[in-house]
């Protein structure tokens, strides 16, 4: 095993990263004395985010100064005992290179059962450059930061954002106010709506993304909940997520599905679909969104919203009503809030608003999002985002909607209505602004 991993080392400096490497937004330091974890679903790019971190690296310290290891790689057979092998590996390969310089990144290191205390070890005794990615945000999010006491920054990497799908499709630079580069950003946002971030699929046809997304929903089941989790029950697994998807944007109540699985003869407790829940979300299957409000008890006590982690997932997985759209729209404006890291909740008053953003324990913002607004529901709208601004005092709000943009003065202050794309365009954090 030594010899393998000798040549894995030596043949990755010889070749050095893959052409084509995407630059994603998700901001990630090179420089501090952390163990940095990238967690997030699989295929979202994790490892082609790997990439694009020894890109910036090898420039500083040299490629010979780096160490990459896809545990996913058929030749490896390491046991927890064996992990040490990697770095006795390099050390004897370039015996004169310090080992405290080497910066080390390991891909889905969660292949390797007991892998915590062999990184703990090498973060105490050789190198404090260690990177590392996996599937599950529970094992690299909860169970490392107990191992490593501190030690660690986790960040999760979600499948592209519309921006980043312009970039992968060279068109971040397209000018949104000539009107041909506004036509093909709204043609590319319609498509991604539909599509979805996933990198792999971004170039294939109908039927070969619908079927290579649900094999996505497959792995996600079957190995990041059923095996991870060893869970028995593998067909009412199934079932649970295929409920998620059904109720996808809503409010979930974990109770009303019980009583229906009493029903129908299914014997189950309820913490154990508690448990399913947090399985899914561990995995990044699904995103969870809690009800704001000032009380602690009240947050811990209301139902709260899931939202699969990618529309494209959403849309080849699950049997959609014929207004789709504007449930797609709502999870694609949640996903893109989270790929950027905001905290958002959902406002229920006398009316409800869709999305607020807390920072530093204060709301700083409410967004709705619909379709179109139309004279049926704009009073309903306008209501949603205005209780959420009269609320927690904002003079400020947005509607999202498919197309229209204007600017709508009300009793609570000043509602502006933007297209999702356009707002997703927008750079950085001016995205969240209005």
């Amino acid at each position: 095993m030594l010899d393998v991993l000798k040549s894995l080392i030596v043949d990755f400096h010889a070749a050095g990263i893959p052409k084509g490497v995407i630059r994603r937004d998700l901001a990630v330091p090179l420089d501090v004395p952390k163990v940095i974890s990238i967690i997030g679903p699989r295929r979202a790019g994790k490892t082609w985010f790997l990439y694009s971190l020894i890109d910036r690296l090898q420039q500083k310290v040299g490629i010979r100064n780096i160490v990459y290891i896809n545990f996913e790689d058929e030749r490896l057979r390491l046991d927890a005992s064996a992990l040490g092998l990697i770095v006795d590996a390099y050390q004897q390969t370039y015996p004169d290179n310090r080992l405290d310089q080497v910066h080390f990144f390991f891909d889905e290191i969660q292949e390797v059962p007991g892998w915590e205390k062999f990184v703990r070890r090498l973060v105490d005794t050789v190198s404090s450059h260690v990177f590392l990615s996996g599937s599950s945000a529970k094992l690299l999010g909860r169970e490392i930061a107990t191992s490593l006491r501190g030690r660690t920054l986790a960040y999760t990497l979600f499948p592209l954002s519309f921006r980043e799908c312009l970039r992968f499709f060279g068109e971040e630079d397209s000018n949104p106010l000539n009107t041909g580069d506004r036509n093909r950003i709204v043609a590319r946002f319609d498509r991604f709506l539909l599509a979805g971030g996933y990198p792999e699929v971004m170039g294939f046809d109908e039927a070969t993304r619908v079927k290579t997304l649900q094999s996505y929903f497959e792995i996600m089941l079957y190995r990041d909940v059923v095996e991870r989790f060893d869970v028995k029950r593998p067909h009412l697994v199934k079932d649970f997520a295929r409920r998620l998807l059904s109720q996808n944007a809503q409010v979930f109540s974990v109770h009303k599905y019980y009583r229906e699985l009493r029903s129908r003869n299914v014997r189950v407790t309820k913490d154990t679909l508690y448990a399913f829940v947090e399985h899914f979300v561990d995995a990044c299957f699904a995103v969870e969104v809690g009800k704001c409000d000032a009380s602690e008890a009240k947050r811990a006590q209301a139902l709260k919203k899931y939202y699969v982690n990618d529309t494209g997932l959403l849309t080849a997985c699950a049997f959609l009503p014929a207004d789709r759209v504007g449930l797609l729209l709502e999870s694609f404006v949640l996903l893109e809030l989270r790929k950027r890291d905001a905290r958002a909740g959902y406002f229920a008053g006398t009316n409800e608003c869709d999305f607020v953003l807390m920072d530093k324990g204060t709301v700083s913002k409410a967004i709705q999002v619909c379709h179109e607004l139309t004279d049926e529901n704009r009073r309903r709208e306008l209501g949603g985002v205005t209780s959420a601004m009269t609320r927690f005092g904002l003079k400020r709000g947005l509607i999202l909607t498919r197309r229209q943009e204007e600017n709508i003065r009300t009793e609570a202050g000043e509602v502006s209505v933007l297209p999702a794309w356009k707002w997703a365009f927008k750079k950085g954090a001016e995205r969240i602004e209005d």
